[in-house]
């Protein structure tokens, strides 16, 4: 590496790089695009990153998911979902359990269709979206990389020598990505925690009266 590269700070992990990453762990030459679909194990590689990138959003992270997010009627009174929701949970309090999703449609489980009578203007829900690689975090993209790279070199190789050396990083990935989504969740029991909303113990200190003749110490 030349010293101009030295002095460059790098950049995201991009597709490419992490494609990059699980070939050379099964000691295979990097690749320059992936248009090339004549190189097997780049595909595979691929692949097999896609697949955990979606496997591990499903989950739920701080920056992926949404809170009461309103959904409308169209012109049919169907509430249509964007196939980028993995995660669709209505209000329980609003709604008791009356809607859910069935493919990109919202179904009324007390009428049983799929039309929304004049009563429903729009629902809301907890959503989980399903994000593009380079829209996540760096931290994210680089747990999926190194465990990416384990699966793939498992599966490819079966060597029980990468599994071992690469097991630690992913961990130490995965910590560095769970720290970071501490920090941003910051949760605390007396400020509250966005993240469960229907457990607020701050709502219930701040929304507190104090009655006529009585102190609070």
């Amino acid at each position: 590496m030349g010293l101009v590269q030295q002095t460059k700070a790098p950049g995201r992990t991009t597709l490419l790089n992490a494609v990059n990453v699980c070939l050379e762990n099964i000691g295979e030459q990097p690749v320059d695009n992936l248009e090339n679909e004549q190189i097997q194990d780049a595909r595979i590689a691929e692949r097999t990153l896609l697949e955990i990138h979606k496997q591990e959003q499903v989950r739920g992270w701080s920056w992926n998911r949404e809170y009461a997010y309103p959904f409308s009627k169209d012109s049919l009174n169907e509430v249509r979902v964007p196939e980028t929701v993995v995660e669709f949970t209505p209000n329980p309090y609003q709604w008791n359990g009356r809607f859910q999703l069935r493919g990109s449609r919202v179904y009324d489980l007390l009428n049983r269709t799929y039309q929304m009578d004049s009563a429903v203007t729009e629902i809301t829900a907890d959503v989980i979206w399903m994000l593009a690689w380079d829209d996540v975090p760096e931290a994210f993209n680089r747990f999926v990389t190194i465990r990416a790279a384990r699966v793939f070199s498992d599966r490819t190789l079966g060597s029980e020598a990468l599994f071992k050396y690469t097991l630690k990083d992913e961990q130490d990935a995965q910590a560095l990505l769970m720290r970071m989504e501490l920090e941003q969740e910051s949760p605390n029991m007396l400020t509250g925690n966005y993240s469960f909303p229907t457990y607020q113990p701050s709502s219930g200190l701040m929304n507190r009266r104090v009655s006529s003749g009585s102190t609070i110490f």
